[in-house]
């Protein structure tokens, strides 16, 4: 079997701060292979990396203080939120992490030999957004470093058109002519097809989750990519029943468990 690629969830987001150049490091110094973070936009249409809609769990004033609640980044300026600081809340230590932009991003990635992949939270952009969004990326020309999940049929057609050098990631329904059309429009593409490990952290999830079974209907349309481990007891049955090509860790999964 080929080597299975591992996967950083914002980072290795286990011990830094999510969606933070110091988790995205800490991925790249572990050795790990694909980094996976998440974009958002601000009031003023600045692209940044943040996961959750708000700033409240992770951004703090310089002061130590929290945001008066559901403080949105849309809400925001790219400026307001460059005032905060995205590290304290995770640990001490992290104070002072600021909030990556995606330009700064983009130096990031043409810096190093690591393909990054955006969550597919952008499919849910307005019109604008998303265009100013994926125009950046397409100006940056990363070519392979830069991957796109998608979940809506769309949107999964409109990157592999624009970004034909670009990794594929589809986390959508998984039946047998959804996986069809997929695999048609990924031609030329490296594709994983995501599929969910049933575990405590992705309790909140109601699609379908791996199977023996669904695994093995995957794999014939491609190279199958498991969500999201924590533990390394979840190893064997991803490594050994499902037979992943890849599998995304918050970072307690470490390179040196699969060498």
């Amino acid at each position: 079997m080929s080597k299975i690629r591992l996967q950083a969830h914002r980072g290795v987001s286990s011990e830094f701060p999510e969606n933070t150049f110091a988790a995205f490091q800490a991925a790249i110094d572990e050795g790990y292979d694909i980094i996976e973070l998440d974009p958002k936009y601000t009031a003023d249409n600045h692209i940044v990396i943040l996961h959750d809609r708000t700033v409240n769990r992770t951004g703090r004033r310089q002061d130590g203080s929290t945001l008066p609640p559901d403080t949105a980044i849309k809400d925001l300026t790219f400026a307001q939120a460059r005032e905060l600081e995205y590290g304290s809340w995770k640990d001490p230590k992290f104070k002072g992490e600021k909030l990556p932009s995606l330009e700064e991003l983009i130096d990031f990635i043409k810096a190093h030999n690591i393909p990054f992949k955006f969550d597919n939270v952008w499919e849910t952009f307005p019109p604008e957004q998303q265009e100013i969004f994926l125009s950046q990326l397409e100006k940056a020309n990363l070519g392979s470093k830069i991957g796109f999940t998608c979940r809506k049929p769309e949107c999964f057609a409109l990157v592999a058109k624009r970004f034909p050098q670009a990794e594929l990631h589809w986390d959508g329904a998984n039946d047998k002519a959804t996986l069809e059309d997929v695999v048609k429009v990924a031609a030329g593409h490296r594709l994983t097809i995501w599929v969910c490990y049933d575990n405590k952290l992705t309790g909140w999830f109601k699609g379908a989750k791996a199977t023996q079974e669904l695994c093995d209907m995957v794999h014939q349309f491609g190279e199958i990519g498991i969500w999201i481990l924590s533990q390394e007891a979840e190893l064997d049955d991803t490594v050994n029943v499902f037979k992943a090509n890849a599998i995304e860790t918050t970072g307690h999964i470490k390179p040196s468990m699969l060498a």
